[in-house]
C-alpha cells in the first residue's frame, strides 16, 4: 500500500501534464543569463580560451584527464576559430531566448556552456555550474511550447492548441537542482565553526577583492553579523527543504529574492545571483504566473 502511494505520488509529481508557462519563462531568463555571461567574457575571450591563453588546453587536460564534452578540443588550433565559437555561442543563446528552433538551440547552448566550463574550470562559480546542469535538462523540456517564435509559427499554421499541457519532469529536475544547491551550501556551512558561532559574515564582508558597493556601518556590527550568519543558514536550509511545501513557497521565494539582491549589491560575483534567481520562476504555480503575465500584458497595452 505504501509503495503504491509512493508510485502514485511519483507519477503525479513528475508526469501529470500542466501548462509549460513556467519552463517557457525560465527559457527566456536562462537564455539571457547565458548571453550576458558570454558577452561579459568578450573582452578577455582569447586570454581565457585562445591558443595562447593563461591556462593552455593541454594543462587543462592534465588537471581534468579523461574524456570531456568539450568542443574546443575539436576546433583547429587557431584564434580565429575560437572567436567564431564566441559568436556562434552568442547566436544560439539569443535563438534560445526568443524560442526559435528551440530544441536545436537548447542542445547547442548546452554544448557551448559545457565546453566553456570544461575549457576554463578555474574561473567558474556555483552559478555557472547551475547553468550547465539546468541547460542539460532544458534540452528535454517543452521550453518552446509557449512564449516562443516556434509556438507563434505553429499557431499561424494551425498546428497547435493555444495552451498545450505537457509533463513537467524536466522542470522538476531543474527545481531539484536548485534546491540541492541551497541544501548542499547549508551542509558545507555547517562544517565551518565560523558559521555556527556567527562570525562568518565578518570575514565575508571584509573580502575586499569581491566588494562592490559600500554597506552601512550598522550592518557590520557584531550583533547584526551574528544574526545574519544564522539567518543565512536558516534561509538556505528552507530554500533546500521547505520550498517543496506550498504554504512556505512564496514567502521563501520573496526572502530568497531579497537575499540575492542584497548579495548582488554588496559583492561583485558576475551573474551568480541572476543565474540562481532565474530558476525561481519554476516554483511559481502556472496559473499564478499566467495571471501575472496577463496583467503585465494588459498594463503594457494601456
Amino acid at each position: 500500500m505504501i509503495l503504491e502511494k509512493i508510485a502514485r505520488w511519483w507519477d503525479c509529481f513528475f508526469f501529470t501534464p500542466e501548462s509549460p508557462i513556467c519552463i517557457a519563462v525560465f527559457r527566456i531568463l536562462y537564455g539571457i543569463c547565458v548571453a550576458v555571461t558570454i558577452i561579459l567574457l568578450h573582452s578577455d575571450w582569447l586570454e581565457w580560451f585562445g591558443t595562447h591563453s593563461w591556462v593552455s588546453e593541454s594543462t587543462m587536460h592534465r588537471v581534468e584527464p579523461g574524456l570531456r564534452l568539450n568542443l574546443f578540443g575539436l576546433l583547429p588550433q587557431s584564434d580565429r576559430w575560437v572567436e567564431w565559437f564566441f559568436w556562434i555561442a552568442l547566436l544560439f543563446a539569443v535563438l534560445l531566448t526568443i524560442g526559435l528552433w528551440t530544441r536545436v538551440s537548447s542542445v547547442a547552448v548546452f554544448l557551448c556552456v559545457n565546453s566553456l566550463q570544461q575549457r576554463a574550470l578555474f574561473m567558474t562559480h556555483g552559478g555557472d555550474k547551475f547553468l550547465r546542469v539546468a541547460g542539460f535538462f532544458l534540452m528535454f523540456a517543452p521550453a518552446g511550447a509557449l512564449l516562443s517564435v516556434d509556438h507563434w509559427i505553429r499557431l499561424r499554421r494551425g498546428k497547435t492548441e493555444a495552451a498545450p499541457l505537457r509533463a513537467p519532469w524536466a522542470q522538476r529536475m531543474i527545481q531539484f537542482e536548485l534546491a540541492l544547491l541551497y541544501f548542499t551550501s547549508f551542509l558545507w556551512k555547517l562544517k565551518g565553526a565560523a558559521w555556527l558561532d556567527g562570525t562568518a559574515l565578518y570575514y565575508v564582508f571584509h573580502l575586499r577583492d569581491i566588494q562592490r558597493f559600500p554597506l552601512p556601518a550598522w550592518i557590520k556590527s557584531v550583533v547584526i553579523l551574528k544574526i545574519g550568519s544564522r539567518l543565512t543558514l536558516a534561509l538556505e536550509f528552507s530554500l533546500g527543504i521547505l520550498i517543496w511545501f506550498r504554504r512556505f513557497r512564496y514567502p521563501l521565494l520573496l526572502l530568497g529574492l531579497c537575499f540575492h539582491l542584497f548579495l548582488e549589491y554588496a559583492f561583485n560575483l558576475p551573474m551568480f545571483q541572476w543565474d540562481v534567481l532565474a530558476a525561481y520562476v519554476l516554483f511559481i504555480d502556472p496559473d499564478d504566473l499566467s495571471r501575472v503575465l496577463r496583467w503585465v500584458s494588459g498594463r503594457s497595452n494601456t
